[in-house]
């Protein structure tokens, strides 16, 4: 039987989760990264993007995070970051009037109605609230596993 992995995702503030899951996905800061059971130590620092991994019921959970840290050994993943939204909690109502509201902004620089710092946020935020669309996307669909 294989052993488990034990996740623990953490804050300044308290405990966000522990779980047992078969593999994890992750915002590597050089790349995304996969972890599975007996991974070799492993330390990163983590950048925007998708989190997920599959818990021992075959479930797979999304998570969007802006920043943060990971160390895993011995079968033990510990993720350390301020920024992390669980998918279930994201609104897509409202990450879909967000991304209408920023592509108009971002429309609006073509005529010169923007500066360039404003275009560039406006295009970071662009990118962050896709992230989160595409894990709402994704919660909703649920995937068959084998």
């Amino acid at each position: 039987m294989s052993e488990a992995i034990e996740l623990e995702i953490v804050s300044s503030q308290k405990l966000f989760l522990k779980v047992k899951i078969t593999d994890l996905y992750i915002p590597a800061y050089y790349g995304e990264a996969g972890i599975l059971e007996n991974h070799l130590p492993y330390i990163t620092l983590l950048k925007m993007g998708e989190i997920s991994y599959t818990d021992l019921k075959g479930n797979r959970s999304y998570f969007y995070i802006e920043d943060g840290f990971l160390e895993s050994a011995n079968n033990r993943i510990v993720i350390v970051s301020d920024s992390l939204e669980s998918g279930l909690d994201l609104n897509e109502e409202s990450i879909v009037a967000e991304l209408d509201d920023v592509s108009k902004k971002i429309k609006s620089s073509l005529k010169g109605e923007i500066s360039p710092e404003e275009l560039s946020a406006a295009l970071e935020l662009q990118r962050r609230l896709q992230v989160k669309y595409s894990i709402i996307k994704k919660q909703k669909t649920p995937k068959s596993h084998s």
